[in-house]
């Protein structure tokens, strides 16, 4: 993701002109930048010019090593100058048209492809800087755009309200408001003390701090190190992947990036200097972890907790761990623009203070699944290789059963006036039991309501049509307006905007499967999908289908809201960890990492750079796992660079990688994970499909794809070959009163489905920039 400029060796002695091109193309590896080479040289034109008595370099080349040079946060660079000039020439630097000193840390390589000097580069003012480089009568020149650490970088606007840390409604501990009952939420930095918000400022800015923690020989979890640092006789050692013994202490470092708080550990003996990008910490093995969080609300405030970085098998291999607030799915929106963003400037400072990361390797479960899928598609080179787990395909298309499930038909198929037994209510969406739909999702939040705000929003700050238009309105897609874009209120009596959103219904023939299969009959069949209905822009029930807005579902896809198999997701490899719940009537269904696979294979002819892990949810595979993608990025760097990405994945992949799935006893069955649309009511075959059986969805039983990617089907005219069963002339008459534009075309894409760009920025960053337009619902 590094870009570079070369300058080449002048042709004749005159100066050469300086030309200035930046231009910018997204395309399935990421952002590539064409920026311009200012070059001036001579050599020998006239003896008494100082310059002329300087050596000629045939190579130099300026790069920026902890960012793209578009996307430069917190005013200052880690940047490696190139050349073939003699190793004991170095660099002479102007910023912004000013000479500025080399730094006194500055680390320079010779081999035999050259010499590489790095020094980490400050005092960038905001917006455009350019820096000049020069060794001997050559000159490179490189524009960085800085932005301040406090973002936005490329999300677009910021959230507004957002409340810091310091300005969350207390937790409330039982019930009423006696002493006591109530507290304010905290940050536990993990040495058994919280942040303390006294300084904090309006961008939810905290002092950076540095803490110790370490590991005993005789207790169990991380303890403080004492105030003075010293090293306890206790400490226990641990010995690194790349074979250093050294003392389990931990560094946690806690500040603020783009509003979130962020965090970083890894091993450091206090009592040697401290960590630098040029100085190896012998602690370090050179692989970032960096986890995700769960969840999926609405966000409008910091948070009070990361995807976890005190992860002790992890720190004693050596790895480092980073994670922010604005990476826990529950905390941060649900909002993948914001968490690529918040990676990016997180993994930007590990860059430029700890040293480049080999590879970057993503873990989470849940919302922290989503997360990593969306980033890697979306902006890809942010992550390496993703760790996933408890997985969805993405927030968007879950949201489609999920609300669904919650409120249409959950109400429809509870009212004891529609007379459904337990077994039909299950068999329309072929759940393994009631309970995933009627409690597991239907006790959840409506997370395409406006209503369904975290509890870290004070009440009085809520959306109410009546009492609050104006306040919070808690829909993703209303934190999320930046992406989707807004509309003004369909009730005229509220003078507000809201977000467009992409779900769509119409067409949709609950139940078909179901129909066909004969667990449900004609009538009941119509009656289904007469009464089914939609809901409106605050998620309240509506008898018409719901209309997706077509802004929104050309954003979903173009943006990559929704994920697919090609773009980013082609290029990483990925480990899918299933703990097995769908007999718990867990809303973490195996299916979804059925339709991300799907996806995969329909993009890219194969879903190779894919393993599926099942396992019962007892047995933990984290650091088999992490041990295994870590063997896997160190193979595809050993692989021919020129070959397709996608190619060297799966040429890389260690042979004891394979779908598996795991007995209660432990035993490992090697076979591919299938799922048979055929047969959504028992899939059940072979081995691991008999130990675990995955289940369907509303979507797939009403006869969509096993992607489960479609928001808006076409239509087509309704075709009675469909059916297993015979229609009379009355019941033709209420189909088509029921489907009056046609029913689903399931064999078609989706009205504007396509793959999605890479690297597009909502604001403030021009490069690469996304238009949502925004206006009226036209």
């Amino acid at each position: 993701m590094n870009a570079k400029i070369t300058t080449t060796r002048p042709l004749s002695c005159q100066s050469q002109p300086r030309s200035h091109r930046h231009t910018a193309r997204s395309a399935a590896g990421g952002l590539t930048l064409l920026l311009a080479v200012a070059i001036s040289a001579c050599s020998g034109s006239n003896e008494s010019d100082p310059v002329s008595t300087l050596p000629m370099v045939n190579r130099l080349s300026v790069e920026v090593v902890s960012s793209q040079p578009h996307l430069v946060t917190g005013g200052s660079a880690l940047i490696a100058v190139q050349h073939d000039a003699d190793d004991d020439m170095s660099p002479r630097l102007r910023l912004n048209d000013s000479p500025v000193e080399l730094p006194a840390d500055t680390e320079t390589i010779t081999d035999e492809a050259g010499t590489t000097t790095r020094f980490l580069l400050t005092g960038l003012s905001e917006g455009n800087n350019n820096l000049e480089v020069d060794i001997g009568q050559s000159s490179a020149s490189l524009t960085l755009t800085n932005y301040p650490g406090s973002g936005p970088v490329i999300s677009g606007p910021r959230q507004q309200p957002y409340l810091c840390l310091d300005s969350l409604a207390e937790r409330v501990n039982g019930e009423g408001n006696r002493e006591g009952d109530r507290e304010p939420r905290r940050f536990a930095i993990g040495n058994g003390e919280f942040l303390d918000t006294t300084q904090q400022d309006a961008d939810c800015s905290l002092p950076t701090r540095f803490d110790y923690v370490y590991r005993s020989t005789g207790e169990e979890g991380f303890l403080p190190l004492p105030d003075d640092n010293t090293v306890p006789a206790n400490v226990l050692m641990t010995q690194t992947s790349n074979g250093a013994e050294v003392p389990f202490i931990v560094r946690l470092e806690t500040g603020t990036l783009n509003r979130a708080i962020y965090q970083i550990a890894m091993l450091h003996d206090p009592a040697t200097p401290a960590p630098s990008a040029l100085t190896p910490n012998q602690g370090w093995n050179q692989r970032l972890l960096y986890t995700f969080g769960g969840g999926c609300e609405a966000g409008y405030f910091q948070g009070t907790g990361t995807g976890g970085v005190l992860r002790e098998s992890v720190l004693a291999q050596g790895y480092a761990i980073a994670s922010s607030t604005l990476n826990v799915n529950a905390q941060g929106g649900c909002n993948d623009v914001v968490s690529a963003e918040t990676a990016m400037m997180v993994k930007e400072h590990v860059t430029k203070y700890y040293g480049e990361p080999v590879h970057t390797i993503g873990s989470g479960g849940s919302g922290g699944a989503m997360q990593q899928l969306l980033i890697a598609g979306a902006y890809p080179g942010i992550l390496d290789g993703l760790l996933v787990g408890l997985t969805f395909s993405d927030a968007v298309t879950y949201f489609t059963d999920a609300q669904e499930c919650s409120g249409p038909w959950r109400n429809y198929a509870n009212a004891p006036a529609n007379n459904l037994d337990e077994d039909t209510r299950t068999a329309i969406g072929g759940w393994p039991n009631w309970y995933l739909c009627d409690q597991s999702l239907g006790s959840r939040p409506d997370r395409i309501s406006p209503f369904d705000c975290p509890s870290e929003i004070p009440p009085g700050m809520e959306y109410h049509p009546q009492t609050n238009p104006t306040g919070i309105r808690c829909s993703i897609y209303d934190g999320m307006r930046n992406v989707f874009g807004e509309r003004p209120h369909p009730d005229p009596a509220i003078s507000r905007s809201v977000a467009r959103s992409p779900h769509d219904n119409v067409g949709v023939q609950y139940g078909l499967v179901a129909l066909n299969e004969g667990l449900i009959d004609k009538t009941q069949f119509l009656d289904i999908n007469q009464n089914f209905g939609g809901w409106d822009i605050d998620y309240q029930r509506t008898d018409a289908r719901t209309q997706g807005d077509p802004q929104a579902i050309r954003a979903a896809y173009e943006t990559g809201r929704i994920t697919n198999g090609g773009a980013g997701l082609s290029r990483v490899p990925i480990i899918d960890d299933r703990p097995y719940l769908d007999h718990q009537g867990n809303f973490h269904a195996s299916i979804y990492s059925f339709t991300t696979r799907a996806r995969l294979q329909r993009d890219n002819g194969h879903a190779d750079n894919y393993v599926i892990r099942r396992h019962p949810a007892e047995l933990s595979l984290a650091d088999e796992n992490l041990s295994l993608m870590n063997q896997w990025l160190d193979a595809i760097k050993a692989t021919r660079e020129e070959l397709p990405m996608l190619q060297r994945i799966v040429q890389a992949k260690p042979e004891a990688l394979r779908d598996d799935c795991f007995t209660a006893e432990g035993e490992r069955i090697v076979e591919e994970a299938t799922f048979n649309t055929s047969r959504l009511y028992d899939n059940t075959a072979g081995r691991c499909n008999q130990l675990y059986p995955p289940h369907a969805g509303l979507r797939l039983v009403a006869g969509g794809p096993l992607t489960n990617d479609v928001m808006k089907c076409q239509l087509k005219a309704i075709d009675y070959d469909d059916y297993r069963v015979t229609f009379n002339d009355e019941e033709k008459a209420r189909l088509n009163d029921i489907f009056p534009e046609g029913v689903c075309d399931w064999s078609r894409p989706g009205v504007g489905q396509g793959s999605n760009q890479t690297w597009l920025s909502f604001g403030p960053s021009p490069v690469n920039r996304y238009e949502t337009t925004q206006g009226s619902n036209d």
